[in-house]
């Protein structure tokens, strides 16, 4: 295999992982039982409730997982885009997206394959199990690290501020970075899964065309 098939395998997964990203997120947030539910919040007995005996959901989370070294590959690859024109942006944006990436494995790792997990068991051993399963969504002990969750849009978001600021890619599909990432932030924060899943749609409009000039050549 030669440097340029190496590169066109590179530059293919590249803008792979910048399509397929968006699509994996939008399975998750879809998944939900109540995505169409405005109440701020709620009470961890009723998100439990949400995830016990759902395999749909336990499907859509574990494809969210799976969006994780998708997202450290397009902010590697965004931060590079930037590292001619604006590369404190594209770094600083960069590790706190990657540290936020992570935190999303663990968060998806101990809240969701987890009680995929406990939902194997009949249900008078599961209702045993509630008050751990209490202390896992109370974030206790070293769980408090998923507080810092909202590092991943903010990464993205000082991201696509850089991009907007130097013009690397059309200024529609920066402004959609943007505009996903503040959206994704409020989701987390009032913890509406349909405001997630519209601001999953508005980052496909920039993740997409982007995945497809990375494939393409057009954008180094």
């Amino acid at each position: 295999m030669g440097n340029q098939d190496l590169e066109t395998i590179k530059r293919t997964g590249t803008g792979l992982a910048f399509i397929l990203s968006p699509l994996f997120f939008s399975i998750a947030f879809v998944a939900h039982p109540n995505l169409f539910s405005l109440e701020i919040g709620g009470e961890i007995s009723t998100r439990v409730a949400e995830f016990h005996g759902n395999p749909f959901i336990h499907f859509g989370h574990f494809m969210m997982l799976l969006s994780v070294p998708l997202l450290i590959v397009v902010s590697l690859k965004l931060m590079d885009i930037l590292n001619d024109r604006s590369p404190w942006i594209g770094f600083i944006g960069c590790v706190m997206a990657v540290f936020g990436a992570v935190v999303l494995a663990v968060d998806k790792t101990a809240l969701c394959l987890v009680m995929s997990a406990f939902d194997t068991l009949p249900e008078a051993e599961y209702v045993q199990l509630l008050p751990g399963i209490e202390a896992l969504f109370n974030f206790e002990g070293y769980l408090a690290i998923l507080y810092l969750l909202p590092l991943l849009p903010i990464g993205f978001l000082i991201q696509g501020i850089g991009l907007y600021r130097v013009g690397a890619v059309p200024r529609w599909q920066s402004a959609a970075l943007i505009v996903s990432s503040l959206g994704l932030l409020v989701s987390a924060a009032v913890d509406i899964d349909l405001f997630g899943l519209v601001a999953t749609v508005i980052l496909a409009i920039c993740f997409v065309p982007t995945g497809i000039q990375i494939i393409k050549g057009d954008l180094e």
